[in-house]
């Protein structure tokens, strides 16, 4: 009795392990490229566009990884093809149900996925750096740098095998949920209050259809967006 609770625990530990590493990996919730990227829209109040946050956890995680998941046990291919991980694996499981038509879809899928990941990371990431350096020469430098810094392991680290790149992916988010706790805890007072001015001043004037200013993020006194 003891040794199958031993292999349940276990079971059940990893399962939450890896499910919140690949879902943390799947959507980036926590990990703050989130919010960089809902910082470039033109909106007219920061919690307005932090609403729809939801909507890419929700379309990555929950509709994807579930078409992924069910697609492998449906089909039986991580028990018959025991050879094939990764996103192999489903190129495999899309060809046995749909043909050799399933098996170019799916690669073209991923192939647009890791693409746009790519993009999207860099974006993320070149807009970190400009936010320390801020408009200066060092900025435009620093850019370069980094941009050659995101390239290399692109371009020569393409062979690395996917568990160790699981491995340095997890420690990645790890420290990036970690840094965006910090953010918002430190942030927490400006945060709650334009949630409460979104909520309670806000949006109740502009369903009255009055003309109310854009509201912008670092104000403590008043949220109008100067022209």
């Amino acid at each position: 009795m003891a040794g199958i609770g031993g292999f349940a625990g276990a079971t059940v530990k990893d399962a939450i392990r890896y499910g919140v590493a690949r879902g943390l990996y799947s959507n980036d919730a926590g990990t703050g490229y989130g919010m960089i990227a809902h910082a470039s829209a033109i909106t007219d109040h920061p919690v307005r566009q932090a609403s729809w946050g939801w909507g890419e956890v929700f379309l990555d995680t929950i509709v994807v990884c579930s078409v992924t998941a069910l697609s492998l046990i449906t089909t039986n291919v991580y028990v018959t093809h025991p050879g094939v991980t990764s996103a192999r694996l489903t190129t495999v499981a899309f060809g046995i149900v749909y043909g050799q038509f399933g098996k170019y879809f799916m690669a073209l899928a991923i192939t647009v996925f890791a693409w746009t990941t790519i993009i999207g990371m860099y974006y993320s990431c070149e807009k970190s750096v400009n936010y320390v350096f801020g408009d200066t020469k060092r900025n435009k430098i620093f850019t370069k740098i980094y941009m050659l810094y995101y390239l290399v392991p692109c371009v020569f680290l393409y062979n690395v095998q996917a568990n160790t790149l699981w491995a340095m992916t997890d420690i990645l988010s790890g420290i990036y949920v970690i840094v965006t706790m910090v953010f918002i805890y430190t942030k927490q007072g400006e945060i709650m209050r334009l949630f409460k001015d979104f909520w309670d001043r806000y949006l109740p004037l502009k369903e009255k259809g009055e003309d109310v200013p854009p509201v912008v993020y670092g104000n403590d006194q008043i949220y109008v967006k100067k022209e």
